[in-house]
């Protein structure tokens, strides 16, 4: 009985010796844990934003390449309309006038587009 008590005695005082660090860590490391939590969801936060910002670019520029098909279809449809009532002659020219004004068409609706983008000036041509 004499050594139960003092071993139980050594225990006791190991345990208050020890368990208060002890404890303090296990604190420590739960707001260490809590602060990682917090920092987490900043995080996926600002992923979400990102994404979110992503997927608005995308879709104006999707509206910017819409824009431009519109348009140069409707300078195609113009431009035919124009020859249309022109009187018969070489074609080499009138083709090569189509080329540069669609080229012209594309070009500027290209560069609204980048605007659109980018958050450009609009005005630019």
């Amino acid at each position: 009985m004499g050594r139960a008590a003092t071993s139980f005695a050594k225990l006791a005082d190991t345990a208050r010796k020890e368990l208060p660090s002890t404890l303090a860590a296990v604190r420590l490391s739960g707001m260490e844990i809590s602060d990682l939590t917090l920092e987490l969801s900043d995080l996926s936060q600002d992923i979400t934003d990102g994404i979110n910002k992503s997927a608005k670019a995308v879709q104006a520029a999707e509206a910017g390449i819409k824009q431009i098909g519109t348009l140069a279809q409707q300078q195609t449809l113009s431009m035919i309309e124009e020859r249309a009532n022109l009187p018969e002659i070489s074609l080499q020219p009138v083709v090569a006038g189509a080329a540069e004004k669609t080229s012209h068409a594309i070009g500027s609706a290209t560069k609204r587009l980048m605007n659109i983008i980018t958050g450009g000036n609009k005005d630019e041509d």
